[in-house]
């Protein structure tokens, strides 16, 4: 799928572990930009190990999006995968996303939510939950995008957002 968007064109793909390198460089850069006073920083070598991981397909069910600039580099990426609990009434999950701050605001985050929703919904998935921190100041996309603030039994918002239909997430 490609999107033209003001910083030029994007091609939205599925992950590969060729995109290694660029992948931990996107999730270490745009974590430690999001959650400057956070400590410890994440390090390249432990994202490259969970991103190996992944890749050896060490968690079942796993998958991941990226949108890549026409130039080569990777601008951001989401995955998701499976969700078991029994006390939640969510399926799927989209575990995590991250871009390079000069590439947000182009609707690619937008874009890559849909593509996890719709892998899902292949799945014959539905419902998707997503876990933030509730610190993370992007955090109002979520809502944007119709997810819905998850409170625990006391009424406070610990970061969970739930959609019950991500059908609406391919519009």
């Amino acid at each position: 799928m490609d999107i033209l968007t003001s910083q030029g064109k994007f091609i939205i793909r599925e992950a590969t572990h060729a995109d290694l390198q660029q992948l931990v460089h996107v999730h270490v850069t745009s974590w430690n930009a999001t959650y400057p006073n956070y400590h410890p920083k994440p390090t390249p070598e432990v994202r490259t190990m969970q991103w190996q991981n992944r890749f050896n397909r060490e968690e079942k069910n796993w998958f991941c999006y990226l949108a890549q600039h026409e130039r080569g580099e990777i601008a951001g990426f989401a995955t998701g995968n499976d969700f078991y609990d029994a006390n939640l009434p969510y399926k799927g999950t989209l575990s995590k996303i991250h871009f390079l701050k000069k590439y947000q605001r182009l609707g690619l985050g937008r874009m890559l939510v849909a593509k996890v929703a719709e892998r899902l919904l292949q799945s014959g998935i539905h419902s998707m939950i997503l876990f933030a921190d509730p610190g993370n100041p992007n955090i109002l996309f979520y809502e944007r995008l119709g997810g819905e603030r998850l409170l625990d039994e006391k009424g406070e918002f610990h970061g969970a957002y739930g959609w019950k239909e991500i059908q609406s997430l391919l519009k």
